[in-house]
């Protein structure tokens, strides 16, 4: 039995999938299915149910499942220790409107405090996560990451639908995306987290956007605004820092809105992040 082993059990039975568990541990499935069939032969149990709806944990497995994270979270702490010892470099993922408009307070604070800070831009959320589970940064931060042991939920903010100052809908107090269906709406292009959000939005309710424009880049969504080329859709942390060029206002579902999220499997980063925040 080793270390490896147990993080086959325990991302297997997070994505209750040998498929997309060999994914995200980028290991071919042959080679996960043979790591496991060595480890519940070596346990002389079964750990996993299969049947169409996937992969589940059986009894034992989940007994296996609750001293294996036990472990990997000591070890994974133990490291944490002595390479912050040594240098105090914390590597963070992040996504980019979070990176322009949250971290900056945050990395000041532990730059101020003796740490060294690295930044990783991700396109998406799933990037992330895979750069943590990688090794190559130890704290994460993405949006509407699915509950976890090492998903923290931080923040919860709701998105605005931003126009031009002199546009006809720039006195609403509040508006709905079904009334502006006819609009030339800007969007990012997928697999933008932003997008998917509201992509996964209009689905469910029913609201289909005639005029959809993809664009690349926040900033030159927002020049395409200031031009009166159309409107687009923005978070709260991204509209406090736009200008009075155009007008930020705030859209009425409730449920339209991300959950940020700090990805880490170290307490002690887990710990520092939030002290910061």
């Amino acid at each position: 039995m080793n270390l490896q082993q147990m993080e086959y059990v325990k991302t297997i039975a997070e994505t209750k999938s040998m498929n997309k568990a060999s994914e995200v541990l980028h290991v071919s499935q042959p080679a996960l299915t043979k790591q496991l069939k060595i480890l519940e032969d070596e346990l002389k149990t079964i750990l996993f149910e299969r049947d169409n709806s996937g992969c589940h944990l059986t009894k034992e497995g989940e007994l296996f499942l609750v001293e294996a994270k036990k472990i990997l979270n000591q070890v994974h702490s133990l490291k944490q220790q002595f390479v912050q010892r040594e240098n105090k470099v914390i590597n963070i993922g992040t996504l980019p409107s979070i990176a322009a408009h949250f971290l900056p307070g945050i990395v000041k604070k532990l730059n101020n405090s003796g740490h060294k800070i690295n930044i990783h831009i991700a396109e998406t959320s799933e990037q992330i996560k895979n750069l943590l589970f990688d090794g190559k940064i130890d704290v994460g931060f993405g949006q509407d990451v699915k509950k976890r042991d090492y998903v923290y939920s931080i923040l919860i903010e709701p998105y605005y639908l931003i126009v031009p100052e002199a546009h006809p809908l720039g006195e609403a107090k509040s508006i709905s995306l079904s009334d502006i269906t006819n609009q030339n709406m800007i969007v990012p292009t997928l697999p933008c987290d932003i997008r998917i959000s509201l992509d996964k939005y209009l689905k469910h309710q029913g609201i289909v956007m005639e005029n959809m424009m993809e664009v690349g880049q926040n900033d030159s969504m927002l020049s395409l605004v200031k031009n009166g080329v159309g409107l687009t859709i923005l978070p709260k942390m991204a509209v406090n820092a736009i200008d009075k060029s155009v007008k930020a206002i705030p859209i009425k579902s409730g449920e339209f809105n991300r959950k940020i999220s700090l990805l880490t499997h170290s307490k002690e980063l887990h710990d520092l992040i939030i002290g910061q925040i």
